[in-house]
């Protein structure tokens, strides 16, 4: 389908215009015919909701509101069609809200789909000469991991889009546990999780990291990502809560452990030197009574205590566990390994945390990122952190970053180390192999 097509179908939705009202059992009985065809082959698709607001307080001089709105959705729409594939169908289904509908599709494919509508509509619209900045949220539902009934699918993805801006503007709401999805299947990927590790399904992937001290990659963060024989891509907010809830997460840990060690070991064939490899730990795994000897047997077996080997642990372990966690922290980083503390902002860690902790890096989470080159109040937050970590002795790392006009920002308050979109993607060992050596030519080249 072209996007002349595209065009086609949300104005025949829409009754030959972009301004009218939709006929929501006529939008329905459409999703359900796109579906049809893959209800068959069970090939994964996405449903976006995205509401468009923040510019309800702009009546503009010398423009009435109805003639605001036309042109309004009239942009909205023709920009929202620009970002689209050829076979993605789009409809407006409320004033400033839009359902965009893409088939088979993987979890990396829909994120970056829904953060390049967030960034193209993060620049100013001009109105009649007036300009001002429209806000974006996103609710996500995936299926058929979250059901297969479409008028579910499309209130879950509703649900997802209110609770992300409910966290604040231009989010993403992405898998939610609340939301009930894999409620057939759950069982099925559960039982399906200890032979997925073993032959390979579920394997690794590096995210690289770029410091700007240095102008070099220095280290990269170890993701995993599994490819179902049926079902395809599964989404690591999907299989990793249920490798928690079935006990497999040890043994998940341990797989991306081993995969670190091997990385080691090329990249000391290759002569890379000073790069890290940083690996989630999940607090269920992390508190557990034999996590310790497992990890001690693990430096010594593949000889990992040498600094390289980097822990991220999440904010949400110290609503427990804080004397527990106090006494295992100190013993990794007695083993040779560094902590990162990783969803940095997000509410749970107290100053004191930070000074009593033995944190070496701290991870400012992406959404204090997103947008940060036009709002003020992110870029004093970061300068706090920065300043903060400073005194505290803690190194900072920036996730999400994802344009120039982000890194320019963080560049400006403070050289550090940044991770996102801008300088890499997740990618397996021997591209990021190739990455590093081409990185490391180009700097030692450099007249």
């Amino acid at each position: 389908m072209s996007k002349e097509n595209n065009l086609q179908v949300l104005h025949v939705v829409h009754h030959d215009t972009f301004s009218a009202s939709i006929d929501y059992d006529t939008f329905l009985f459409s999703l359900k015919n796109i579906f049809s065809q893959t209800l068959e082959s069970i090939t994964p698709g996405v449903i976006l909701y995205i509401e468009f607001y923040g510019f309800n307080h702009f009546y503009g001089a010398g423009i009435n509101m109805y003639e605001r709105d036309k042109i309004l959705i009239d942009k909205i729409g023709r920009k929202l069609i620009c970002l689209l594939d050829e076979d993605d169908i789009v409809a407006r289904v409320g004033d400033y809200r839009y359902v965009i509908i893409r088939k088979d599709v993987s979890h990396t494919a829909y994120q970056e789909l829904a953060q390049q509508i967030i960034y193209a509509f993060s620049e100013p619209c001009m109105v009649n000469g007036q300009m001002f900045y429209v806000y974006t949220s996103i609710g996500i539902a995936l299926y058929p991991f979250e059901g297969e009934d479409i008028y579910k699918l499309v209130k879950i993805a509703e649900a997802k889009m209110e609770q992300a801006k409910q966290n604040g503007r231009n989010l993403i709401g992405m898998v939610q546990r609340t939301t009930g999805f894999l409620d057939r299947r759950e069982t099925e990927l559960k039982k399906a999780l200890p032979a997925a590790l073993e032959n390979g399904e579920i394997m690794f992937v590096y995210q690289a990291q770029y410091s700007h001290h240095s102008g070099s990659f220095t280290g990269a963060e170890v993701l995993a990502r599994w490819n179902h024989p049926v079902y395809g891509e599964i989404p690591p907010n999907v299989f990793i809560p249920l490798a928690e809830q079935s006990g497999m997460i040890a043994s998940l840990s341990v797989h991306a452990i081993i995969a670190a060690s091997k990385a080691f070991s090329a990249f000391e064939k290759e002569k890379i030197e000073n790069f890290s490899l940083s690996v989630n730990i999940s607090p269920l795994f992390l508190v557990t009574n034999h996590f310790y000897q497992t990890l001690e047997f693990l430096v010594k077996e593949y000889a990992l205590g040498r600094g390289r080997l980097h822990f991220e642990i999440t904010e949400e372990i110290f609503l427990r566990h804080t004397d527990y966690l106090m006494d295992i922290l100190c013993k990794i980083k007695e083993l040779g390994i560094l902590i990162e503390l990783d969803d940095f902002g997000t509410g749970y860690t107290s100053v004191k945390q930070l000074a009593d902790l033995p944190l070496d890096i701290v991870k400012v989470d992406q959404s204090f990122i997103r947008g940060i080159d036009k709002e003020e109040k992110k870029r004093d937050f970061l300068g706090a952190i920065v300043e903060m970590t400073k005194v505290l002795g803690i190194d900072v790392l920036v996730e999400g970053v994802e344009n120039t006009a982000e890194d320019m920002v963080i560049r400006a308050l403070s050289p550090m180390t940044v991770q996102g979109y801008l300088y890499a993607r997740p990618e397996p060992l021997e591209i990021l192999m190739k990455k590093l050596k081409k990185n490391n030519y180009e700097r030692n080249h450099t007249v």
